[in-house]
């Protein structure tokens, strides 16, 4: 607890370093899919609107002058990165398993985008979580976990 200066007012001394800010940015995207093996209605195709979540954890930029000055990371270049590597490659889009031959043959000419895994939203979250690592990450920021809604009361969350 900070000191009482002889005035009654507490001196707050900021640290660098030891803390770091998490920021967020959402996403949604309409997507259809199935789960293939499911037990239930999950196996016949259906589609959601999808919202992610994406979490960046850093050092807020404190060199003066610059556009990103007081930021981690500035939001309009999150949501380019969101918008490149997620929602132009899934958005009005079929997901499917690459191993299920009934469903793929079923969309024949209609679009999709086929993955080596079931589509369900755990998988999900993590491929999204891969798609912008790479793009998100530097030395000052990192990309700390998505947390994906399948509907507006089921998530998944994939990172640290």
């Amino acid at each position: 607890m900070p000191k009482a200066r002889e005035d009654g007012y507490r001196k707050i001394e900021f640290r660098r370093g030891k803390m770091k800010t998490i920021i967020t940015k959402e996403l949604t995207w309409h997507m259809g899919h199935r789960v293939p093996n499911h037990k239930s209605k999950c196996r016949n195709p259906h589609g959601h609107t999808y919202k992610l979540e994406a979490y960046i954890e850093g050092d807020v930029i404190t060199t003066a002058g610059i556009s990103d000055e007081g930021m981690v990371q500035d939001f309009s270049d999150i949501r380019r990165t969101l918008t490149t590597r997620v929602y132009d490659l899934l958005d009005h889009n079929f997901m499917v398993y690459d191993k299920d031959k009934p469903m793929v043959e079923a969309l024949g000419k209609f679009q999709r985008f086929e993955v080596p895994f079931v589509p369900t939203a755990e998988n999900i979250a993590k491929w999204c979580y891969e798609q912008l690592k790479n793009d998100i990450d530097t030395n000052q920021r990192q990309l700390k976990g998505v947390k994906l809604w399948e509907t507006p009361t089921s998530t998944a969350y994939y990172g640290k």
